[in-house]
């Protein structure tokens, strides 16, 4: 599965990288989504971006580049109630 068939509040198991781009690539790396990295979906939109979350860092991701991060379902975390 892809990034974007991830589900909200979702933590995914990164288990490959396919983002075509490098400058996409290398921004990813460097907040630490390489394979093996565990990632939160934040949010998503139905047709649009995706917002994740790893080692404390939020960034939002394109719909093309979140369908080239290659994941697997790890758990599903409990939402926050207020």
């Amino acid at each position: 599965m892809t990034l974007t068939d991830g589900e909200k509040n979702g933590i995914y198991l990164v288990k490959e990288m396919n983002v075509e781009q490098s400058i996409y690539s290398k921004r990813l790396k460097s907040i630490g989504v390489t394979g093996g990295s565990h990632i939160k979906v934040i949010n998503k939109k139905e047709r649009g971006g995706v917002i994740i979350q790893v080692n404390k860092k939020q960034i939002a991701l394109c719909r093309n580049v979140a369908s080239g991060i290659i994941v697997e379902f790890e758990k599903k975390e409990f939402s926050e109630v207020m």
